[in-house]
């Protein structure tokens, strides 16, 4: 794994993301545009200056332009956590987002916080190559809280101070390979408060027709909602 190719690659896709051409962000940073078309094509081995002020001129964090391999990342120990989390720093949510007809894929990265039960967490949303999930079209930065019944995950978007993310998995207790949660956050198209059943998983899954119908709110999922007058998972 090229590291500097893999940094490079994630300074044009989020300088592409900001419409910013290479001599705009090279003006930005006070650097020539062939130092920056050298970072991006990983030719040159990027300062650590160099990459906080790029950070700040795409306004992203520096967290979202590092390569982070899921070997380096650090899982809580079993036993501290509860058993749908324990030993696993690596998830995969969907949801079916019907204003496009389409399942909308995410990845979230845990590692240890800095005190003790609490837990940084990077959601990776809109996520369109898993190979490459950390070039997705939103990101949000947040932490994770385990609860007796409940684990919650708390985020901020990173380009929306108004959006911040919440995810409750109920019973977290139980070991198993999927889990349903329910999240709540701000839509973007349009601008609207959304809550939206999501599926956590530890694995990729198969986007077949039943996955997908799967993901849409059922005739159970209304019969809850008509009997307690809101939307909930269990």
């Amino acid at each position: 794994m090229d590291i500097a190719q893999e940094i490079g690659a994630k300074i044009r896709y989020y300088r592409k993301q900001q419409h910013m051409t290479v001599d705009q962000l090279a003006l930005a940073v006070g650097k020539s545009k062939s130092s920056i078309s050298k970072y991006e094509q990983g030719q040159i081995v990027i300062d650590i200056l160099s990459l906080y002020a790029i950070a700040e001129a795409l306004n992203v964090k520096v967290t979202q332009l590092l390569y982070l391999p899921l070997a380096a990342y650090t899982a809580a120990p079993s036993g501290t956590i509860p058993a749908f989390f324990a030993g696993m720093n690596h998830f995969f949510m969907y949801y079916y987002d019907g204003r496009t007809n389409q399942v909308t894929r995410s990845v979230l990265d845990i590692t240890s916080g800095s005190e003790p039960g609490v837990f940084h967490v990077q959601m990776f949303m809109n996520v369109h190559d898993y190979d490459h999930y950390q070039l997705c079209e939103n990101y949000y930065d947040g932490i994770l809280t385990h609860y007796d019944a409940l684990s919650l995950l708390v985020f901020q978007n990173q380009n929306m101070e108004m959006d911040r993310y919440q995810i409750g998995v109920p019973s977290p207790y139980m070991n198993t390979t999927t889990k349903w949660a329910l999240a709540y956050g701000i839509s973007s198209r349009p601008l609207m408060p959304t809550s939206t059943k999501v599926l956590l998983s530890k694995t990729i899954q198969q986007e077949t027709p039943e996955f997908k119908k799967s993901l849409r709110l059922s005739k159970e999922d209304f019969r809850l909602m008509k009997l307690y007058n809101m939307l909930t998972v269990f």
